[in-house]
């Protein structure tokens, strides 16, 4: 099976990476940007950087070789950066790696403009440049440059999509200071901008740039490029085939189309295409797809069912809607009883466009509508009564129409998709040992189970279990590493396919959604949402896995248990096993996190934990879990921490087990299935306690008109049970009753409560005898 991208944007919002706080943390990058074919030298400013030894890149192979410069401290490390010339131009994603462990991921930007250090403002600036900087409260940077008439400059700042809250505003002012143009958003560039002005008289001109709220950030960095580059977000057709030429048209831009050559070995999926044009001075970086489908471009016009675009299925369908109100056509041939799934996107090309597509029939009769505003794609499926000519039609929900108004309808002839996500961040594995993650499956039905397959692992490198069973969604994964594993930095993805290939499922990438910035809380602990720099990532860093493998540890941890069922308002215990190599005697501490955990001296906190650190005399430590009052019910995951120092070096393995948050207590009941009037239906009161819980719970009845109830029963402490006689009067009115209670009982310094409906008596007229 061929990989192929995820149906839909990342499941951002439903994972936290994996991040230990005992790794490095990059807070800036400076300069923020480097030009290709040149070595830069570039500081990484943070926590915790100390032992640098490498730089991990989410570029291709080869194309980026770090050098360490002097030593590194705990809040800096520098190296000399060398770039390949050909380096894709774009965003990409940075980890520093020490003799600890990995850092987060850090954005920085490849170019192939100069880059000019912004030093003071205003500041004269020689076209073409990449002028970098900060952005400062309440300021405004400014920067002169001297065009000739009728020249044509692109302009572009980048900002946002280096993974920090700022948000550029770009002003352009002649010699005396009147404004000429201003540009602030653009679609699918998160807050940044990109756009091309014309200058009809020569002379010099100021160009400002400044955080659109005024506002200034100590890590907030930004690139300002400017120069003769295609000012253009979305290129059509936006899909194409590896090893194949493409004739790239950008809809923003004059211009004949821009020749882009796919390489051969590009994968199957998302990927950002380099273009640049003849003449120009530096290139723009244009989100594109591979494919192995048929890709057809929308012929002009078609605007009509007869005026509709031949395509074949399967398919990617390609095209603008340049002006206001139209709509694009295209037909296709079904036969009788062929399904056919249609992906519908936008946003993932830059695309302003809320979609809407409908599915007509070869009269024109529509037989399916969909849309989804404000979604980066969407799906429906459709199977063919009969054989005939169908087509399908797209245009903005809100009639909206423009160059860079683009659309791609992935048509696919029946295939299941799914998407699978791996709750993790950089991995530092040591040698013989290994590190766990979560592996989740969404926006699958039940076809069958799942291989997990790694590719570009280095020898050694396995990943267990390797499958998602037809039964699961998630999968609790170990990334080991063998004895014999190759030191250092290392990329892998890993492949999900189905294992019943008859089903004709395609497989994908499993994805991950790396820490780019601090994730924020606020006083209730609930997670602010993600901001956009945050969620539309390179899809070289949501779909690669860096690993780095370090030398052997001199200890490991495991979790006997993989499952810790918690009562509200209790406290659950469970034990840490570690083993240690001959020689090591220090401690090893445990921390935890994930889920509801927080600080157990915060007064709002809802689940905290607590643990005993591991030494050479007493090598099993315990762990606590205590549930406080805005605890809520449910299951998580915690990842807990075992971290020791040895020889100088800082080991940090993770492990996972899921926590199950429950009420201390459940009242059921079991009663006769069917009773008579005049009857005693037989109750029995079930006390279901979790283990930490043996406490006496009262069971209020409430009253059923009719019926004598005792108003309390109370189950005792450590019995399971009591029995209830309910008399049925004679003359009561065969029908179903139900049985509710309100059961209460002091769990720890708390009252526990609940509403519950317990059994429904079924009262039957007795039968009469036949004659």
């Amino acid at each position: 099976m061929t990989p192929t991208p995820p149906l839909a944007a990342l499941i951002a919002l439903l994972l936290v990476p994996c991040f230990s706080h005992a790794q490095g943390f990059i807070e800036r990058v400076d300069p923020p940007v480097a030009q290709r074919g040149k070595t830069t030298r570039v500081a990484f400013h943070g926590t915790q950087l100390a032992r640098a030894t490498d730089v991990w890149s989410s570029l291709p192979a080869s194309t980026l070789k770090a050098t360490p410069v002097g030593a590194s401290d705990a809040a800096k490390a520098v190296f000399d950066l060398a770039i390949a010339d050909n380096t894709p131009v774009g965003i990409c994603g940075l980890r520093v790696a020490t003799a600890n462990g990995l850092s987060n991921t850090h954005l920085f930007l490849i170019d192939d403009l100069p880059p000019v250090a912004a030093t003071a403002s205003p500041m004269k600036v020689a076209l073409p440049a990449a002028v970098h900087g900060v952005f400062r409260a309440a300021e405004v940077d400014r920067f002169t440059i001297d065009v000739a008439a009728g020249q044509k400059v692109s302009f572009e700042a980048v900002g946002s999509r280096l993974g920090k809250d700022v948000d550029p505003l770009i002003t352009i002012r002649d010699a005396r200071g009147k404004w000429l143009a201003e540009r602030d958003n653009d679609p699918g560039l998160c807050f940044d901008c990109r756009f091309e002005h014309g200058f009809p008289i020569a002379g010099t001109y100021t160009v400002e740039l400044r955080d659109a709220r005024h506002a200034g950030a100590e890590h907030g960095s930004y690139v300002l490029r400017m120069g003769r580059f295609p000012a253009a977000r979305v290129a059509v057709p936006s899909a194409v085939k590896p090893g194949q030429r493409a004739e790239l048209t950008l809809p923003e831009v004059e211009g004949k189309p821009v020749p882009f050559d796919v390489p051969a070995d590009q994968l199957f999926g998302p990927f950002v295409a380099s273009l640049k044009r003849a003449g120009d001075d530096g290139s723009t970086w244009i989100p594109l797809t591979a494919t192995s489908a048929d890709v057809t471009t929308a012929q002009q016009p078609c605007r009509t069912l007869e005026q509709a675009t031949p395509a074949k299925v399967p398919g990617m369908l390609c095209g603008v809607l340049r002006e206001r109100g139209i709509r694009d056509y295209f037909r296709f041939e079904l036969a009788k009883g062929q399904r056919i799934k249609v992906r519908a996107e936008a946003r993932v090309l830059h695309s302003p466009a809320d979609l809407e597509v409908a599915l007509l029939d070869a009269k024109g009769n529509e037989v399916r509508r969909a849309s989804d505003p404000g979604r980066d794609d969407f799906l429906f499926d459709f199977t063919a009564n009969a054989a005939g000519s169908f087509a399908l039609t797209v245009r903005d929900l809100h009639r909206d129409g423009g160059p860079a108004v683009a659309y791609r309808l992935d048509l696919r002839d029946g295939a299941a998709q799914f998407t699978v996500d791996a709750d993790v961040e950089g991995l530092a594995i040591p040698r013989g040992n290994y590190q766990s993650f979560p592996v989740k499956l969404t926006n699958g039905a039940r076809f069958g189970p799942i291989k997990l397959r790694l590719v570009g692992a280095p020898a050694g490198l396995t990943l267990t279990p390797d499958e998602i069973a037809d039964t699961d969604t998630t999968v609790l994964c170990k990334l080991a590493a063998g004895a014999d594993t190759p030191e250092g930095l290392h990329t892998v993805c890993i492949v999900a396919e189905p294992m019943k290939a008859e089903v004709g499922v395609v497989s994908t990438f499993v994805n991950t959604l790396p820490l780019i910035d601090r994730k924020r809380v606020n006083v209730d602990l609930i997670p602010y949402a993600l901001r956009e720099d945050q969620r539309r990532l390179p899809t070289s860093l949501t779909d690669h896995f860096a690993v780095q493998v370090t030398p052997a540890a001199a200890f490991s941890v495991d979790l006997p248990e993989t499952l810790v069922t918690l009562g509200r308002y209790q406290r659950a215990d469970f034990p840490l096993v570690t083993t240690r190599v001959a020689g090591f005697e220090g401690p090893i501490t445990f921390t935890a996190r994930g889920g509801q955990l927080a600080d157990k001296d915060d007064v709002r906190t809802r689940v905290c934990a607590e643990f005993t650190s591991a030494t050479s005399e007493k090598p099993q430590a315990i762990g606590s879990i205590h549930s406080r009052i805005l605890s809520n019910l449910g299951k998580t995951r915690i990842d807990v921490e075992g971290t020791a120092i040895h020889q100088g070096r800082r080991v940090t393995l993770m492990r996972s087990f899921d926590l199950d948050l429950r009420p201390a207590f459940k009242i059921t009941a079991e009663a006769d299935k069917m009773v008579l009037p005049g009857s005693i239906a037989k109750v029995r009161l079930l006390a279901d306690r979790v283990k930490t819980f043996d406490g006496a719970v009262t069971v209020q009845l409430s009253p059923v008109q009719g019926l004598e109830l005792p108003a309390t029963v109370t189950i005792p402490a450590g019995k399971s049970g009591v029995d209830l006689d309910v008399q049925i009067p004679a003359d009561w009115t065969p029908r179903r009753v139900g049985l509710r209670a309100r059961s209460v009982a002091a769990v720890g310094d708390y009252e526990e409560e609940q509403q519950s409906q317990l059994v429904e008596l079924d009262v039957r007229k007795p039968e009469v005898p036949k004659k």
